[in-house]
């Protein structure tokens, strides 16, 4: 024989009743047993105490066991597989063999939930409880789905409760019950739950994200940004629900950004000035910005005046570019000046050119993309044009790929509040290079090598951005299934490498090694600086 003890009050919390001030008669407390129970293989013999109740039945045969147990991990595959309503009726039949078999009736309540089954979802999930009401994992699921389904907060608040009676810092209790809290209207005692569950379990994602929508709702973004900076820095994937928090977790962070840029606009526009300040007395010259429109989807560039031959700096600006991430347009060019007068004053300054010399190499470099092209019906002169734009191109992508990583570097070290601007820009220019990238028509009238280094450089500052944002972007996902990517990989390795030892003018020392790890190491020069 087996059996179940069960306290008296549960028996009237199964049922959804209020508990009773008195105990009631045994003959009502019994009718309530046999209701309850009754999926318990018959007869059951029913023994009622002070305050609780004990049911005995008779074991199921070793063989209806070995059965259940063989058709609930049949099941699981078939729920695995995305198959529900054939997972259900297995699990049925198992439970038939075996109805105390806890795994086999938690399966099919998450069956049932899978399939939008919620009442059925709700009994199976009671009647597990009624089997061992120390089971803290179906209070939380109970109370979830009384939350999720039935907006009955109320009965979900109680439940998770009972859950954290029994088990006082489970996480995922704690994260459902700052949820209902904050359901509830309750802000201040759901962000104290998910701080708690924080505390209790840092790797889990969930109480972070839900601690940022509470600081959201009360309009305390700084707060709210941080803490999804957290989540991205120590919340870790449990399951595969966990890719849905960090997909909603990374749309939330970006308009929390996008919210922050408007309000630091203008502190960050003040301190951009300040830097042009700065930049024109460490180099010398003033510096003049102009907004244009460009043929390419670039933000900006700068024409230093040494470059040039001007007495100013002109950054070129995208006139398109949304008006609050400016000041990172800005503010990037003129950490160029920063770089290059810094290497200017440390006699180690270097001009990167294109001569004949290395134009012949980067054309020879590419002969059999040259002939396809000529299969084609491109003229000669058509396919020089291109491909020595091409080459100039691939040229500025490789000396402007490292150095970029250390200006972004500086500036979300040194600019607090250009960091939303700086997110949100780098995020744009990040997507459409991607865009580009992806795009089949200019794939295939791109020179092989010039196209794998633009998805080699591409994905290792797609790995750059990912990891200079602890995780909250996912840039480099789109590049991992292309071949190019192990290169990628080996070039951000390298400049992580690198980084932390970097003096003025030692920037291109790290271009020339991307260069040989690329094969361009031949496509251009190094001219000295003169200093004039």
């Amino acid at each position: 024989m087996q059996s179940i003890t069960v306290a008296i009050n549960d028996l009237f919390e199964f049922e959804g009743q209020a508990i009773p001030a008195s105990k009631p008669e045994n003959a009502l407390l019994e009718v309530m047993v046999r209701r309850q129970f009754s999926f318990l293989p018959q007869p059951l013999a029913i023994q009622i105490g002070v305050d609780s109740v004990t049911v005995s039945f008779a074991e199921e045969s070793s063989a209806a066991q070995q059965e259940a147990v063989r058709l609930a991990g049949r099941a699981g595959k078939r729920a695995a597989d995305g198959n529900y309503q054939k997972a259900i009726g297995i699990l049925k039949r198992a439970l038939e063999l075996q109805p105390t078999l806890h795994l086999a009736r938690r399966d099919l309540a998450m069956a049932y939930v899978a399939s939008g089954d919620f009442d059925n979802a709700k009994n199976h999930l009671i009647e597990i409880l009624r089997l061992n009401a120390k089971d803290h994992w179906s209070w939380v699921t109970l109370a979830n789905l009384y939350a999720k389904n039935f907006d009955d907060f109320d009965t979900a608040e109680k439940f998770l409760r009972r859950a954290l009676a029994l088990s006082l810092d489970d996480p995922w209790a704690l994260n459902s019950l700052g949820a209902v809290l904050l359901e509830r209207g309750l802000p201040e005692d759901a962000a104290r739950i998910f701080q708690r569950a924080i505390s209790a379990k840092p790797e889990v994602a969930n109480p972070y994200y839900g601690l940022a929508l509470t600081y959201c709702k009360s309009n305390q973004l700084e707060l709210a940004s941080e803490t999804l900076s957290n989540f991205f820095a120590h919340g870790r994937m449990q399951d595969s629900r966990s890719i849905q928090v960090f997909a909603n977790a990374r749309a939330l962070f970006v308009d929390i950004q996008t919210s922050l840029a408007e309000r630091h606009h203008a502190a960050a526009t003040e301190a951009v000035e300040k830097l042009r300040v700065e930049m024109e007395q460490l180099s010398g010259y003033p510096v003049r910005v102009s907004y244009e429109d460009f043929q390419e989807k670039v933000g900006a560039s700068i024409q230093m005046a040494w470059k040039h031959r001007r007495d100013y700096h002109l950054i070129r600006c995208r006139k398109s570019f949304p008006e609050r991430l400016m000041p990172h347009l800005l503010a990037h060019e003129l950490e160029h000046v920063r770089l290059e007068s810094n290497a200017r004053r440390a006699g180690k300054n270097r001009l990167f050119v294109s001569s004949a010399n290395t134009r012949e190499v980067a054309i020879r470099s590419m002969g059999d993309d040259i002939v396809r092209l000529q299969k084609r019906g491109h003229s000669e002169s058509s396919i020089t044009d291109v491909v020595l734009n091409l080459v100039q191109r691939a040229g500025l992508h490789l000396l402007n790929c490292p150095v970029d990583m250390i200006i972004e570097t500086s500036m979300r070290n040194s600019m607090p509040s250009l960091s939303a601007a700086q997110f949100l820009s780098v995020r744009l220019l990040a997507l459409e290079a991607w865009e580009a990238d992806n795009n089949t028509a200019n794939r295939e009238r791109t020179p092989g090598l010039i196209l794998r280094s633009t998805l080699a450089l591409n994905g290792a500052y797609a790995l750059f951005l990912d990891d200079l944002f602890r995780g909250a972007t996912s840039y480099a996902s789109n590049y991992r299934k292309l071949e190019t990517f192990a290169m990628s990989e080996k070039l951000f390795r390298h400049w992580q490498t690198r980084f932390p030892q970097l003096s003025h003018g030692d920037e291109y020392a790290v271009v020339d090694d991307f260069a040989s790890m690329l094969g361009l190491k031949d496509w251009y020069e190094w001219n000295a600086d003169s200093g004039a």
